[in-house]
């Protein structure tokens, strides 16, 4: 999910780019089109179902998500939600919801990033939730890692933002809580430097990495992002080594979700592109910038 505002104005954030007196017109038709095809894409992904967890990156507020639950074709799931608001100057974070008939939570926390490592401008915040899903007892990080722009700046953020979740996942790891996803929109390939050195995954070290990026396997072939005619991998999953064992990899050659309804059908694309809600100020109708990720655990029901 990208970019879901509430057309109303927030006079706390710089939501301005996405209200109703906007370049872009923004308004409740456009938001209530978008907020109905996510949910048709989330149930897509799952041939049918409802999935039992969605990550979220770009997320303004509750009301948005009270939306998506339950006024839109998931409210037959019953979802709840999981959300904080971060210090994001435009108002955008991450979240999670869930089917409480399938995912138990025990506890979650906003884990905030220090003021000393803020380089550019205030970040979103990491979310954390542990629960179990049906009997399978989860640790989940949701992040939403910062951009590129002005000429990457944010970089070194981004390195220190993926070593703050390996610390907090290998503390939880060496306790005994071995089922670990870390999820996200990592503004980095998984082959980047800063990936691999900040979750330490193959590439950074040979001696058996805590993590697997699933992600990997795409180098070359497919991605979830396009900027400027270039294949970019910044969606991710990253798994501990007992989850992975727990992951059906059978059923698809990719955790890519790239169906034809969310593909940009112009001509003069020459990388598969994902049909975005805008394009600069110009409305298409799209559903989003970025083709969502998606896996398939294997969990005991009784």
């Amino acid at each position: 999910m990208r970019k879901l505002f509430f057309p109303t104005d927030d006079t706390l954030t710089n939501d301005d780019a996405f209200t109703f007196n906007s370049p872009r017109n923004w308004n409740w038709e456009r938001f209530n089109l978008k907020k109905d095809l996510l949910a048709k894409t989330y149930i897509a992904v799952s041939k049918g179902n409802l999935p039992a967890i969605i990550g979220l990156c770009e997320i303004e507020s509750d009301r948005v998500l009270d939306a998506l639950c339950n006024d839109s074709p998931l409210r037959k799931g019953s979802y709840q939600y999981i959300h904080y608001n971060s210090k994001d100057i435009r108002g955008m974070d991450v979240a999670m919801i869930y089917r409480k008939d399938k995912f138990k939570v025990i506890k979650h926390e906003s884990i905030i990033i220090d003021s000393s490592l803020i380089i550019d401008e205030p970040t979103r915040d990491i979310l954390y939730v542990n629960g179990v899903l049906n009997n399978l007892p989860l640790h989940i990080f949701v992040v939403h890692a910062p951009s590129r722009r002005n000429r990457d700046r944010n970089k070194p953020l981004r390195k220190a933002i993926f070593e703050i979740i390996y610390k907090r996942a290998k503390e939880l790891y060496d306790k005994g809580e071995k089922n670990i996803l870390i999820m996200g929109d990592f503004n980095d390939n998984p082959w980047d430097k800063t990936v691999e050195e900040g979750f330490k995954t193959k590439g950074y070290t040979n001696h058996n990495p805590l993590f697997t990026n699933l992600m990997k396997k795409d180098k070359g072939k497919r991605g979830s992002y396009t900027y400027s005619g270039q294949t970019l991998n910044f969606d991710q999953f990253l798994v501990s080594k007992e989850l992975l064992q727990k992951i059906d990899t059978l059923s698809t050659n990719s955790h890519i979700f790239m169906p034809d309804f969310m593909i940009d059908k112009n001509p003069d694309k020459v990388a598969i592109t994902p049909f975005s809600t805008y394009k600069g100020y110009k409305y298409q109708a799209g559903i989003s910038d970025h083709f969502p990720i998606f896996l398939k655990l294997i969990t005991s029901k009784k």
